[in-house]
């Protein structure tokens, strides 16, 4: 019951967006009363939101390790660039999915919301994050220096390490985050449509950024255009 409530509820969000979800409507198609819901979801909505969440981003991460690992682990800029361009790829055919995800709080998630981007957060650090401890580990590239952070960035950024394990110096970590910020606002800005019309293909402007990133860390040489 519990895979075919959590398949129900992504049908929903996959075709009509989180906020259409309700559990009238997802107890219709398990063809059981909303109470019975309760058997197997104590938290109500918020937690099959919390759930179905969670096997996207299984589904999500699958995807892009896959795509990192069609590089060789000393291709530090292809590690990292691959699975952006496969979670561009994937925001742009899935943007119901994406919004659940990385877009404004979903009324349906009620206080889940905030358990549930932890979770992503930390999925998503597990993943970029040995790229860049490896790196930092082979090909230091330039940081600002501990004694030049403002205080409050130093901690925010050791608060980041001991929370997701990712083992960098503050000033290495702040590149990191850097990048996915840059990265994904860009990737929103595409989803939401706040490019259109004026760019009718966006791809090039995210190569360039990506381009520009990789640069920063000296690893220009390693870049390679995409295939398709």
């Amino acid at each position: 019951m519990s895979a075919e409530v959590r398949s129900a509820a992504r049908q929903v969000i996959t075709h009509q967006g989180v906020e259409a979800l309700t559990l009238a409507e997802i107890a219709r198609r398990v063809e059981v009363t909303p109470a019975a819901l309760y058997h197997h979801f104590e938290g109500g909505l918020p937690e099959i939101v919390y759930r179905v969440a969670d096997d996207i981003v299984d589904d999500l991460v699958n995807e892009l390790q896959a795509a990192a690992l069609s590089h060789p682990a000393d291709n530090f800029a292809m590690r990292m660039i691959e699975p952006v361009r496969a979670l561009r790829h994937w925001a742009i055919t899935h943007q119901p999915e994406f919004n659940l995800l990385f877009g404004t709080p979903a009324t349906a998630a009620g206080d889940a919301h905030r358990e549930l981007t932890s979770s992503w957060v930390r999925r998503l650090a597990a993943l970029w994050g040995p790229v860049f401890v490896r790196l930092w580990a082979e090909r230091p590239f330039p940081v600002l220096a501990e004694d030049e952070m403002a205080p409050r960035l130093r901690q925010q950024m050791l608060d980041y390490r001991a929370d997701t394990g990712v083992d960098l110096p503050p000033g290495a970590m702040v590149v990191m985050l850097s990048c996915w910020r840059s990265l994904y606002g860009q990737i929103a800005l595409e989803v939401f449509g706040h490019f259109a019309p004026l760019f009718s293909d966006q791809e090039p402007m995210f190569e360039l950024l990506m381009r520009e990133l990789v640069r920063g860390m000296g690893l220009e040489g390693q870049y390679e255009p995409p295939t398709r």
